[in-house]
């Protein structure tokens, strides 16, 4: 397990979601955030309670700019980030747009693995967080 600079959050995990919007306790050390992007399709799950999202890495249909933030990832826990992300995603290296304004830069991201279960919905603009909103639909929580 390699410690990765910087990671990529797209949904629960960003600041405001999920947990209640609090902080979730596993995120110590986590640097602070800044806006970023990523190509992908991106698509919400439902759970018991509440929505997580599905970062797929494509260019084909469905493909949208994903909207997260980048962090400083040097001081977290990366195994219990890694616990709380499961089986379904796999941590991997993937091109971010945002972070110095300068064009890509390589973060470490979840990306989806598994099948996409049924429920699934698309998330045609990106955004995650704007899509709660748009849907009236609540973030998992844990």
């Amino acid at each position: 397990m390699t410690q990765p600079a910087h990671l990529f959050f797209y949904g629960v995990l960003q600041d405001g979601l999920g947990l209640d919007g609090g902080d979730w306790p596993f995120l110590q050390g986590l640097g602070l955030g800044a806006p970023a992007t990523t190509q992908g399709a991106l698509f919400a799950i439902p759970a018991e309670s509440g929505w997580y999202p599905a970062l797929i890495l494509t260019t084909a249909q469905h493909s949208t700019i994903v909207h997260g933030s980048i962090h400083e990832a040097s001081a977290v826990d990366i195994a219990a980030v890694d616990a709380f992300e499961g089986e379904d995603y796999t941590r991997q290296s993937i091109p971010i747009d945002g972070w110095d304004g300068y064009g890509d830069t390589e973060a470490q991201a979840y990306v989806w693995t598994a099948d996409l279960p049924e429920g699934a919905e698309p998330i045609a603009n990106g955004d995650f967080a704007q899509w709660l909103n748009d849907t009236g639909r609540r973030a998992y929580s844990g």
